[in-house]
C-alpha cells in the first residue's frame, strides 16, 4: 500500500480552511500535516513537515500564496496548488512562474464547495504522481525540415492543461499575426477563467481571440476557446460546436482534435502541450491515423510532461518541438484557399 499523500494547507478564510481540512481528513489516501490562516507560518510548517503537495490561498495574509510558492520552491519544494477567488489570468501567470502546478477558483460560498472538493482532490491525486523538479532550461530539436502537408490546413488544435497559459501566451505571441488557418484551443480552466484567458491571449499576441460561438465558420488566423464549462469541437461541415461539459476535466482536448480529425482528414493538425494526465492522446492519434499533422511540446520544456509523453507513448505525435519551433513550424503552414462556403461571413 503507497503512504498517504501528505498535504500542507494554507489558507487567509477561517471558513474554507476548516472546510479544506475536514475535506483532506476525510480522504483516507490522504494526510493532513498541517494547517493555518497566515503566509509566512506556512513556510515555517512547510519547512518543518516537507509536505508532498500544498494548497496556498492567493490572499494569504503577511506572505501571499503566490509569493509563498516562489519561496517554497526554494526551501521546501513540493506540489503546490494555489486558490483564488477571482478569475484573472495575469495572476494565474504569475502563480504558475512561481512554481504552482494548478490555480482553481474557489466557490462562492461554502454551500457549492462539493463540485469544488472534488475536483481539489483529483488535482491533489494527480500531482502526487509526478516528481518535484526544478525547471529545465529547454532543449530543442531541429524543426521538421521533412514536414510536408497533405494539401492547405483548413484548421489546427491546441491542447493544454497545467502550464497552458503562460505556454500559449507564449506560442501565440511568437506565431503572431499573419498565421493562415483557425487556432482551437482546449486549456484545462476552472470555471470564470475564459473571458480573462482571451483577454491575455489576444493581448500577448495580437491574434483575434474569441469565445466560440455555435453554428460559427471558423475564420483563418483566429483563436478560438469554449465558453465556460463547455467543449469545444467542429461540425462535420466545419462549423463550431460547443456542448455543456459535465466531467471534471474541461474541456477536453481528446473530444477537440477528434472532431478537427473528422471534419478536415488529413487537412489538419493539432500539438498538445504542458499538463497533467493522458488528455489529447487519443484525439492526436485521430489526426495522425487521418493523415494530418501531429506534434507535442518537447516534455522537458513543460510545466508537465505528463500529457505530451502520453501522446509521445502512443506513437500518436510525429515531432517533438520547442514552442519557438512550433511557432516557426505553424507560421509556415498553408491554409486554406478562399471558399465561401466555407470561410464565409458569420
Amino acid at each position: 500500500m503507497n503512504p498517504p499523500i501528505r498535504v500542507l494547507i494554507a489558507d487567509g478564510s477561517p471558513r474554507t480552511e476548516e472546510a479544506l481540512t475536514g475535506l483532506i481528513s476525510r480522504a483516507p489516501d490522504l494526510r493532513l500535516v498541517a494547517h493555518t490562516h497566515c503566509g509566512r507560518r506556512a513556510l515555517e510548517l512547510a519547512r518543518e513537515h516537507r509536505p508532498d503537495v500544498a494548497i496556498l490561498d492567493a490572499l494569504l495574509p503577511r506572505l501571499d500564496g503566490i509569493s509563498l510558492a516562489g519561496q517554497l520552491m526554494i526551501e521546501a519544494p513540493c506540489r503546490i496548488l494555489v486558490t483564488t477567488q477571482g478569475s484573472e489570468v495575469g495572476l494565474s501567470s504569475h502563480a504558475l512562474r512561481n512554481g504552482a502546478l494548478e490555480v482553481l477558483r474557489k466557490p462562492p460560498c461554502t454551500m457549492s464547495f462539493d463540485a469544488f472538493g472534488e475536483r481539489l482532490l483529483r488535482d491533489i491525486r494527480l500531482m502526487a504522481e509526478i516528481p518535484v523538479v526544478r525547471r529545465r532550461p529547454w532543449r530543442s530539436s531541429r524543426p521538421p525540415s521533412s514536414l510536408r502537408p497533405c494539401g492547405r490546413l483548413h484548421g489546427f488544435g491546441l491542447v493544454a492543461s497545467t502550464g497552458g497559459p503562460p505556454a500559449l501566451a507564449t506560442l501565440l505571441s511568437l506565431i503572431g499575426p499573419g498565421v493562415r488557418f483557425p487556432l482551437l484551443i482546449a486549456q484545462h480552466l476552472s470555471g470564470g477563467f475564459t473571458r480573462s484567458l482571451a483577454r491575455w491571449l489576444a493581448e500577448a499576441s495580437r491574434l483575434p481571440v474569441e469565445v466560440a460561438r455555435p453554428g460559427v465558420w471558423p475564420q483563418p488566423g483566429h483563436v478560438y476557446l469554449p465558453p465556460d464549462q463547455h467543449h469545444l469541437q467542429l461540425e462535420p461541415t466545419g462549423q463550431l460546436s460547443v456542448e455543456p461539459a459535465t466531467e471534471l476535466l474541461c474541456p477536453s482536448g481528446d473530444k477537440l482534435l477528434a472532431s478537427l480529425a473528422r471534419a478536415f482528414g488529413s487537412m489538419t493538425g493539432g500539438a498538445v502541450l504542458t499538463g497533467m494526465g493522458r488528455d489529447g492522446a487519443a484525439g492526436l492519434r485521430s489526426i495522425h491515423d487521418a493523415g494530418g499533422l501531429t506534434f507535442v511540446q518537447t516534455p522537458d520544456s513543460c510545466v508537465v510532461g505528463g500529457m505530451p509523453t502520453a501522446a509521445l507513448r502512443s506513437g500518436a505525435a510525429r515531432w517533438s518541438l520547442s514552442l519557438e519551433e512550433l511557432a516557426t513550424t505553424l507560421r509556415s503552414l498553408p491554409g486554406p484557399l478562399p471558399a465561401p462556403h466555407s470561410f464565409g461571413s458569420h
